[in-house]
């Protein structure tokens, strides 16, 4: 046994060093890194992704943990990590290392381009990286043959046991329910928040981060927050993750829910216990857990009235001139009002999964061979047209506003819908066992916290979402928890 665990751990320290370079190199990239250095950069970190590649699938590997899984002397939880473990990399296993490096080398190209056509506008730019994404992507999933095909095996990449005939199901529902209300709503009188779209100086707004970030008890010994053109967070260790956001001079809520959703992130990692903290499963959590934290974090919390109690007063300091006459509850009212709009992570919570619809049919369609890659762009603005009644007015305001497509996330968008549903069912048990809202007027943010860490962190990536979800509320997955808050709080906050 301790022979095993020995060359175990050997193998894992190797493969975290290899995370800890490529996570160093990818955030310098996509953060401070100068421009003309990306070809060469993105050459080598292809380079060193292929060599993690060949120690995670290597036969030593695999007889290893396969050895370790029958064991009578591993104990069970070390055995639950590495069966989690085995089952992703028997996902990758089947992929020719040559096709896994020209991969990740084409996903660091097409994410530099992506970043130039949002700039300058022009998906013309582009249009061919995200196609040969798109064909390469499908040659991976040829290679993938096993329980599951097509899309399906993305979709379950990034929540498991999730396929396309039950994401059909949950966004059907918010279809038959969500879509009538936001009909309703548009003929409502509508919430006045131009205040909150008047000029407001960069370095001010990074004054506010700061002290939102000390509300929530960010741990910035643990974590730094940066600046990158799509927000984000990677945790390289339980003690080193980096946050960010973008400033928009003329934006006032945008970096602050880039904020509080990233911040859901990093604390998420941050609340892992300590025996877990150096395994596999410190941040193998599935997209819908992790985004289950993050949506809590921006919108059931950051979109609470008392969460503004102690941090209103200073943002009314901070910007006296632009927030004259605005009090708190114009202020709460105007970053929870409801209407159509075109950038998703600027959108309210009752259209947000409009905006995931739309991305999850695309991506259907796309895998599926419904649909020609050449009209994607097009395809997007009728989408937008159909479901939101927008017009999609430039190439950065549409196809270029989300930077995962450039990366080769497929799959990845319907988990942000999925982890809000999952969050208001979190929400709900959290509020019968303390009082949220009293917790936040009183600056005790730390209570909400232990929470979420004594009923979800703690176990980070060890059990499934359908395990977890028992774990903290005590009953499976309900997405009628997430309809019905929906419906209960536009409801009251457009008085229907």
């Amino acid at each position: 046994m301790k022979d095993l665990l020995q060359q175990y751990q050997q193998q894992m320290f190797k493969l975290s060093s290899y995370k800890l370079a490529l996570s160093t190199i990818s955030v310098d990239a996509e953060t401070i890194a100068p421009k003309k250095g990306a070809q060469y950069r993105n050459k080598r970190l292809a380079f060193l992704s292929g060599e993690a590649y060949s120690i995670q699938t290597s036969d030593e590997m695999v007889d290893l943990l396969s050895e370790m899984l029958v064991s009578e002397q591993i104990d069970d939880q070390t055995k639950k990590i590495v069966g989690w473990q085995l089952n992703d990399l028997n996902k990758i296993k089947m992929i020719p290392k040559d096709l896994f490096v020209y991969f990740e080398n084409l996903s660091s190209d097409s994410q530099f381009y992506w970043k130039q056509a949002k700039e300058e506008n022009d998906y013309s730019i582009f249009k061919p990286y995200l196609k040969e994404i798109i064909n390469t992507s499908k040659k991976i999933l040829q290679c993938r043959k096993g329980r599951l095909s097509g899309y399906d095996i993305f979709l379950d990449d990034y929540e498991v046991d999730m396929n396309q005939e039950k994401y059909d199901i949950f966004f059907n529902l918010i279809k038959q329910k969500i879509v009538p209300l936001i009909e309703k709503i548009s003929l409502q009188k509508q919430i006045d928040d131009s205040f909150a779209y008047q000029y407001f100086p960069i370095e001010k707004q990074r004054i506010l981060m700061d002290k939102i970030m000390q509300y929530i008890g960010f741990d910035y010994d643990s974590g730094l927050l940066m600046e990158s053109e799509h927000p984000f967070t990677d945790s390289i260790s339980r003690y080193d993750t980096r946050i960010t956001t973008h400033y928009y001079t003329n934006n006032l809520f945008s970096s602050i829910f880039s904020v509080i959703h990233e911040a859901g992130h990093a604390n998420y990692n941050y609340s892992v216990r300590d025996d877990l903290a150096q395994t596999y499963c410190f941040d193998n959590m599935t997209s819908g857990m992790h985004e289950s934290q993050s949506r809590l974090y921006e919108n059931y919390l950051g979109r609470n009235y008392h969460f503004w109690d102690n941090l209103f007063p200073f943002v009314k300091d901070l910007f006296a001139n632009e927030l004259a006459g605005i009090d708190q509850n114009q202020f709460v009212r105007a970053m929870n009002k409801s209407i159509p709009s075109l950038i998703r992570t600027e959108s309210d919570e009752l259209t947000y999964p409009l905006h995931i619809l739309i991305r999850y049919e695309l991506e259907k369609a796309i895998f599926n061979d419904e649909i020609s890659t050449d009209d994607l762009d097009y395809l997007w603005n009728k989408k937008y047209k159909e479901y939101l009644n927008v017009d999609v007015k430039n190439d950065s305001e549409g196809i270029l506003q989300d930077v995962h497509w450039s990366g080769g996330s497929f799959g990845y968008f319907p988990t942000y819908a999925l982890g809000s549903g999952y969050s208001a069912q979190f929400m709900a048990k959290m509020r019968q066992d303390i009082d949220v809202d009293k917790c936040l007027s009183n600056n005790q943010f730390s209570t909400i916290k232990k929470w979420l860490r004594d009923n979800i962190g703690q176990y980070g990536g060890l059990n499934s979402p359908q395990q977890q979800m028992i774990i903290a509320t005590s009953k499976p997955f309900d997405p009628n928890y997430y309809i019905d808050y929906l419906v209960d709080k536009y409801s009251k906050l457009y008085n229907l």
